[in-house]
């Protein structure tokens, strides 16, 4: 609970000012009020303590008490830091420190000052409403103040200045007898000097003021004046100030005044005060002080710097010298100085009125106080919006992508531009940019403005000068990166979404960004984003000059909106401009953090840096950045590269080739055709597809027609997966009672339970030299093709032009099905067949359509392929009127092939949704990366994951196995004594990174000491004299 009758004083560090005065009167008659002293200096707690007053410092184990129970916080100013502990509970008592003439508060003009007053104003402003009372002199003041503070008629208080009420002859905190300690007698006339600081001019500032010392001290010491020198606390350290206090301090005629003493306890014995703009003028004249000299040696540089609310030379009196000759000539004649008595009492009662009207102002200051009612106004809140990546962001994620676009606009275009400018244009830019901002900030004394901003307009021109460029050149490279802004701006959803949020529950939001691009084309940006981002308030550094990063576009915006909320809140990217800098005014910064391209999408985009690689790159990178999932970043943005690119290709040369319906065949066919289904979809290209089972073990033997092909023995053929004899059957296509009558003497291969390379070989020749099984070959053959014949007829139209969709091979299994075809066929037919590469090429009627001639191996395809709920078909069989295939169902990793089915399609659509210079170039560049990126990095850990651990059988009748299983403890430790281990991995660095880490060191150290020893004992056994003696002689003999 808050006790009222507890009132903590303050006026910063020192014991001076109206809170000192009004202290001093409530410890002196009103009892009933507990009053406590408070600041951070020692000293001054102690001197207040050592008068018998209650003091404190501010942090102290009793203060901290008291500031839980006082109910007065008593100031002399706004303050900058209200203690927490008031919660919103105390009243602030401001009486202020001084009437005047200058703008102050929220109408400050000093920069300096500007950001401190605005800063506590959004921290404070709703408690400066709720919670202060504030001290008026007269009307004029009230008017001033209100407005300067932004004051409701209840916060008022109207009486006059505790520190001109106060009768000094009460109290003295110091020696007054100023005369006698300088040796003076009565008759000295004390002179005054308090000029107001200068934060423009703050380290020479007493050197033009007073520009001569001897000089002045000659009319001081020839007129009988003492002269006391009073500066602002903020300009006490000016080195001439110090260099004549040093030098004069002791000099009869001239007092350095301690700020530590309150000028105010000596006002009566003032007889002339010489002011410049300070508003302690007001408070000498209060005091009885009659005469001045209005030394204004700067007054045109002060006016052009300052703005004040009141005409000067009127709202103030004295004769006004201006040069400092002047002013010795003023001083000179001191008692000729006229005093002017009507003026003298207007001014008074303009800023004074009511300290005239009240007989005791104290108490009505505290009467006014003690009945006074804490508020509960609750002011609107601020909310701005940074714009580039907060609310929109660009297809490119980074800005440099606009400067590719801008270059390969040009490449395309008809243009005498320098082909060095357009070829190095991104690099061009970004040097011009860098160059103008580097010149705004070192020549701001010889530019035409203060703006802190750079124009869009200024880069360009700096292109032009140094490439000495025409008008319409200059005016093209300007206009390209404009259509290049406009195109690629696209909203951030998310902030987007907060922001409609607020707007439909009125509340005010702002958007305030620093931007070198002009106002219009902003304007154009958001009204394509969302037209209702262009009615809101629009602050931009182009327009105005400032800067968010330099924190004067917010100071421009607390002004502009006459700033009136309880709390300002911000969104923002940039941790600068948008965090830190804000954080400091007291501003609620909301931070996000943009997305970056990591170090997969940066290889993409590095690869072949283009505008539609930026494009591609950001798409994926806003993929990962909405999608957490591993295994489907996986799959958008690696096997996308694999096969998106390619089937695109089919398909726009399918149609070029006025190809009607495209066949995808089981297994790879269905991943393919569902990849060229969603392409169709979304192009809207008028083409089929149907998707048809077949395979190796399907077609091959049924296309031997006359003969049995020779390629059906060859490395590549039928015999290359044998293990053991039940492989053997398959491979050879018979039963063992067959066999038995037809390779009698292999019956011993029946007990191998494992195949040695020359048994795999003797088989093979076996059957390539053997009549007899060929002829009975040919016989099945024969049987089995009815029913392939039945089953192609029923699927395919054999009316119109169409072409089969594969991936890579040799080409062999295609070469038998143009056979089935052209069996069925009355007529020749060209069987067209698609593929990323095959090693054939175009043989009689089998024709090849090549993507690529790239030779990266593509055999790891065939684990992503195989990937699927069933086998290869191994053949058809009827049911009822129709053929089908037979299928055999597997084990398969579900998790991958669903997300492939998700994933896939969407990045198709947002692929093909994004507006590309060239997307011919788009899809071979990423398609070639893919496959390449595989190869040289087996140790990706995307790879790793989700890859290796595939199973596959890529020669026909293998079992299949993993493509990079792990290596086991037991294996390395083998591998460690020096045995031959076979690995059965297809690369060898992917089953290592899947390794356990101790396997992974174990290889390290076998390559990094066992294998190096064992090639150094060799290389030494060679270089013996004897053993090369030895191989010489033996090479001689042969």
């Amino acid at each position: 609970m808050r006790n009222k009758k507890i009132w903590i004083f303050n006026a910063t560090n020192d014991f001076v000012g109206n809170p000192k005065w009004l202290f001093i009167y409530v410890n002196k008659y009103r009892k009933d009020i507990d009053a406590y002293w408070m600041c951070d200096n020692v000293h001054v707690v102690n001197y207040v303590k050592s008068l018998g007053f209650n003091a404190e410092l501010f942090h102290s184990k009793k203060a901290e008490k008291i500031k839980s129970v006082a109910g007065v916080f008593v100031v002399h100013q706004v303050k900058e830091h209200i203690p927490v502990k008031f919660e919103n509970e105390v009243v602030i008592l401001n009486l202020w420190h001084g009437v005047g003439i200058k703008p102050i508060e929220r109408f400050v003009d000093s920069p300096g000052i500007r950001y401190r007053t605005y800063k506590k104003y959004i921290k404070y402003n709703e408690m400066y409403h709720n919670n202060q009372l504030f001290l008026v002199t007269s009307p004029l003041m009230e008017q001033h103040f209100t407005k300067m503070l932004n004051l409701d008629e209840d916060q008022i208080i109207r009486a006059g200045y505790p520190a001109n009420m106060f009768n000094k002859a009460e109290f003295r905190s110091f020696d007054h007898s100023i005369k006698r300690h300088k040796g003076l007698n009565a008759e000295t006339k004390v002179v005054l000097y308090a000029p107001t600081f200068r934060d423009y001019k703050m380290n020479n500032f007493f050197g033009e003021a007073i520009p001569d010392m001897a000089k002045l001290l000659k009319i001081l010491k020839k007129n009988n004046i003492l002269l006391i020198i009073k500066l602002h606390y903020l300009v006490k350290n000016d080195v001439n100030f110090t260099t004549a206090k040093k030098m004069y301090e002791n000099h009869p005629n001239i007092l350095f005044w301690d700020n530590k003493k309150d000028i105010y306890e000596i006002f009566d014995q003032i007889d002339l005060g010489i002011l410049d703009y300070s508003s302690i003028y007001y408070d000498m004249l209060a005091s009885g002080v009659k005469k001045f000299i209005r030394y204004i040696y700067d007054y045109d540089k002060y006016m052009e710097n300052r703005t004040l609310v009141y005409d000067y030379k009127e709202k103030t009196s004295g004769v006004i010298v201006s040069s400092f000759d002047e002013l010795l000539k003023a001083l000179d004649q001191i008692d000729a100085i006229e005093i002017n008595e009507k003026k003298s009492k207007e001014i008074i009662n303009e800023f004074w009125q009511y300290d005239q009207d009240d007989k005791n102002g104290f108490e009505k200051i505290i009467d006014t106080t003690l009945k006074f009612g804490i508020k509960k106004k609750q002011l609107p809140k601020l909310y701005s919006f940074d714009i580039f990546d907060t609310l929109i962001q660009r297809k490119t994620l980074r800005p440099d992508g606009i400067f590719y676009y801008v270059k390969d606009k040009l490449l395309r275009m008809s243009t005498d531009i320098p082909i060095y400018v357009i070829q190095n244009y991104p690099r061009i830019r970004i040097q011009a940019e860098n160059y103008v901002r580097d010149y705004y900030k070192k020549a701001e004394f010889i530019r035409d403005e203060k703006r802190i901003e750079i124009r869009f307009i200024d880069i360009i021109n700096r292109i032009k000068n140094i490439h000495e460029l025409t008008d319409d050149q200059a005016q093209l490279l300007y206009n390209l990166e404009i259509e290049a802004e406009i195109a690629n701006v696209e909203e951030k959803k998310d902030k987007i979404k907060v922001l409609h949020k607020l707007l439909d529950s009125y509340q005010d939001v702002i958007l305030i960004s620093d931007m070198y691009l002009p106002k219009e084309v902003i304007l154009e940006m958001l009204y394509q984003v969302d037209p209702r981002l262009t009615e809101l308030p629009l602050y931009l550094s182009s327009d105005i000059g400032n800067q968010k990063s330099t924190s004067t576009l917010y100071l421009d915006v607390f002004e502009d909106l006459k700033y009136n909320y309880s709390e300002w809140i911000h969104y923002g990217d940039n941790k600068h401009a948008d965090f830190n800098v804000p954080k400091k005014l007291n501003i609620k910064p909301i931070h996000h953090t943009i997305t970056k391209f990591n170090g997969y999408e940066n290889k993409i985009l590095n690869r072949n840096k283009n505008y539609d690689t930026f494009l591609l790159t950001t798409q994926i990178a806003r993929f990962r950045e909405n999608d957490k999932s591993r295994l489907n970043y996986y799959v958008y943005s690696y096997i996308s590269s694999y096969f998106i690119p390619y089937v695109s290709w089919s398909i726009k040369k399918a149609i070029k080739e006025n190809i009607k319906t495209l066949y995808f065949i089981s297994r790879d066919g269905e991943l393919l055709k569902k990849i060229a289904d969603e392409i169709i979809s979304v192009k809207g290209y008028n083409i089929k597809t149907k998707y048809i089972y077949g395979s190796r073990k399907a077609w091959r033997i049924p296309s031997f027609i006359n003969e049995v092909d020779k390629e059906f023995f060859s490395p590549f053929g039928n015999f290359t997966g044998l293990t053991n004899f039940d492989s053997t059957l398959r491979a050879l296509h018979i039963s063992e009672q067959e066999f038995d009558e037809i390779f009698p003497q292999l019956k011993h291969i029946k007990g191998c339970s494992e195949f040695t390379k020359s048994t795999k070989e003797l088989i093979r020749v076996s059957a390539q030299n053997n009549n007899k099984y060929k002829k009975l070959l040919l016989k099945k053959a024969h049987e089995e093709r009815k029913i392939v014949n039945d089953y192609l007829i029923q699927e395919i139209d054999f009316n119109e032009k169409f072409a089969f969709v594969e991936y890579w091979g040799r080409g062999y299994t295609q070469d038998c099905l143009d056979r089935l075809l052209n069996n069925i066929s009355n007529q020749t037919i060209n069987t067209i067949f698609f593929y990323a590469r095959s090693i054939y090429p175009t043989v009689g009627t089998s024709i090849r359509y090549n993507y690529t001639s790239k030779m990266t191996s593509l055999i790891f395809i065939e684990s992503i392929f195989a990937n699927m709920p069933y086998q290869s078909i191994p053949g058809y069989r009827r049911n009822n009127n129709v053929v089908e295939p037979v299928i055999n169902f597997k084990n398969y990793n579900k998790q991958l092939y669903d997300a492939m089915d998700k994933i896939l399609p969407l990045f198709i659509q947002e692929f093909f949704n994004n507006k590309y210079i060239d997307e011919d170039e788009v899809e071979r560049n990423f398609y070639d990366f893919g496959v390449e990126y595989f190869k040289n990095n087996p140790e990706d850990d995307f790879i790793v994951e989700f890859f290796a651990p595939l199973k596959d059988s890529v020669i026909l009748y293998e079992p299949e196995i993993e493509y990079a299983p792990a290596i086991s403890y037991k294996m390395a430790s083998q591998k460690l004594l020096g045995k031959k281990v076979p690995l059965k991995t297809k690369n060898k660095r992917m089953s290592l990174k899947r390794s356990p880490l101790g396997v992974q060191k174990a290889y390290q150290f076998h390559i990094k000491y066992l294998k190096n020893r064992k090639s150094k004992i060799i290389r030494q056994f060679l270089n013996n004299r004897v053993i090369k003696a030895i191989m010489k002689l033996k090479t001689i003999l042969k």
